[in-house]
């Protein structure tokens, strides 16, 4: 069955275009009607691994203010849906921002300019950024939260060999037990991330890639598991009204700065219109709203984390109480980008995260 509707017949155009994906669409039913569903299609996603099936819904404009209502509809709809049929989101070119929300939702989508995010046993598909475009079959749902942070740990180490040693430090670096270093270090070998030594360790095959890899995972999987709330000043003020305050209380309350300020400080070329705020442990996220005079709002510019090991820091006294250059550049790329934010980022990358 051909899709009548010329939104979706102009994503599915796009997305069996993909070079070497493989994929099998089969539209099933425009409209489909169940007991509980009543939605503009059903259609199927096959690849080698299998199939998915889909339940389609296509609203034309995603915008960041009719994202609320969106996400509160598909949670809504996946509530209704057994556990064989999918919820999917057809629309027309969305917004950086509208598709990081998307993301951390695990709202599945597909738009008309080849934004587009499956995730499936069958099918992992992420293009919407040209860092993280990244198809991967059946990846994804492999490399878990306690294996990106056993990778953060790598990657901090600036060292393309993970000795013996190493393997045991690894656990208090990342926050995770040795368990889970020993079977996420299996699994990266397995991905071929990783070279198994004849010694004993592992190396890194291409650290580019890897570095990659760690931050679409970052992203989509470690980054929302950290978040603790997104904020914005209260009584109207700008985020330069509150800025100082942010910078003077860093050492005070132990929280390390990234996001936009932090690039804007280890630069020096950006004028930040926000932050990324990563907490020790034991801070109260709700005490420190208060002191800085933020409130939460889905829309602000000022995101608080959860810290996670004990290398957040960049290097071992951290520089102006900034987060690890890592973080940084992974935080830049989730902004709604503009050329001075991804020039700011590209200086990042080759200043200190080339090594």
């Amino acid at each position: 069955m051909q899709p009548k509707h010329p939104l979706l017949q102009k994503c599915l155009t796009q997305l069996e275009a993909l070079p070497h994906l493989g994929v099998k669409i089969e539209v099933k039913e425009m409209p489909y009607v169940s007991n509980n569903v009543m939605a503009d299609g059903l259609m199927s996603v096959g690849t080698a691994q299998g199939s998915v099936n889909y339940v389609v819904e296509i609203k034309s404009s995603v915008t960041r203010e009719s994202l609320r209502s969106v996400l509160g509809y598909f949670d809504e709809l996946k509530q209704r849906l057994d556990n064989n049929y999918t919820p999917l989101l057809i629309a027309e070119k969305l917004s950086s921002s509208v598709v990081n929300q998307l993301i951390q939702a695990n709202i599945q989508f597909l738009d008309s300019t080849g934004n587009f995010y499956l995730n499936s046993p069958s099918l992992y598909l992420l293009t919407s950024n040209p860092l993280l475009a990244k198809y991967k079959p059946n990846q994804s749902l492999n490399i878990t939260a306690g294996t990106l942070q056993v990778m953060y740990g790598i990657l901090q180490s600036q060292s393309t060999i993970i000795s013996r040693t190493f393997v045991e430090e690894l656990a208090e670096i990342s926050g995770v037990d040795l368990k889970t270093v020993n079977s996420s270090l299996n699994r990266l070998s397995q991905l071929r991330y990783l070279q198994r030594q004849p010694g004993g360790g592992y190396r890194l095959v291409d650290d580019i890639k890897f570095l990659e890899r760690w931050e679409l995972g970052y992203i989509e999987t470690l980054r929302p598991k950290l978040l603790l709330g997104t904020y914005t000043p209260i009584l109207g003020q700008s985020f330069f009204d509150i800025k100082n305050s942010i910078l003077e209380r860093a050492q005070q309350e132990r929280y390390l700065i990234g996001g936009e300020l932090g690039g804007e400080i280890s630069t020096g070329y950006l004028k930040s219109m926000g932050a990324t705020l990563h907490l020790s442990e034991d801070a109260n996220p709700i005490s420190l709203s208060l002191k800085l005079k933020i409130k939460p709002d889905l829309q602000g510019k000022i995101y608080l984390l959860r810290q996670f090991g004990n290398c957040n820091q960049w290097g071992k006294e951290s520089i102006n109480s900034l987060v690890n250059p890592l973080l940084i550049h992974a935080e830049l790329m989730l902004i709604e980008s503009d050329e001075r934010i991804k020039e700011t980022n590209q200086r990042l990358f080759n200043q200190y995260l080339i090594h």
